[in-house]
């Protein structure tokens, strides 16, 4: 066999592999906190802002309407879990779980106008 030419790794590929990265690395932390050797109560309050990052990152590298939808539907959310935690604002996660119904909505509406045959697209999924 020659040297054939490897195919490049797909978006999918890419996406997995940083999935399960980030994967090993919490279950090294939780372990380690687990273990003793480490004390993460500390940042306990600070958790969903993995999310918020995450969110940002799609915001910033979105090719379109329902990536930048779904990267700020995740900003979204952590700043939701994080105000609940907290009890920013009296807010917890009885008294404002609608909130979440509304962000999903708008997104989903967002997505629909300014991307309209994306939104088609969802109910084939």
């Amino acid at each position: 066999m020659q040297n054939e030419p490897r195919p490049k790794p797909g978006k999918g590929q890419v996406q997995s592999v940083w999935a399960g990265l980030i994967l090993i690395v919490l279950g090294g932390l939780f372990f380690a906190d687990n273990r003793g050797w480490l004390d993460l109560r500390k940042l306990q309050t600070f958790w969903p802002a993995i999310i918020g990052l995450l969110g940002l990152g799609q915001m910033l590298g979105a090719r379109n309407t329902e990536q930048l939808c779904r990267g700020g539907l995740l900003v979204f959310v952590s700043a939701w879990l994080y105000a609940s935690l907290e009890h920013v604002w009296g807010l917890n996660f009885y008294n404002s779980w609608p909130l979440l119904l509304i962000a999903v909505g708008l997104s989903k509406v967002i997505t629909g106008v300014f991307h309209p045959s994306q939104a088609g697209a969802d109910k084939d999924r």
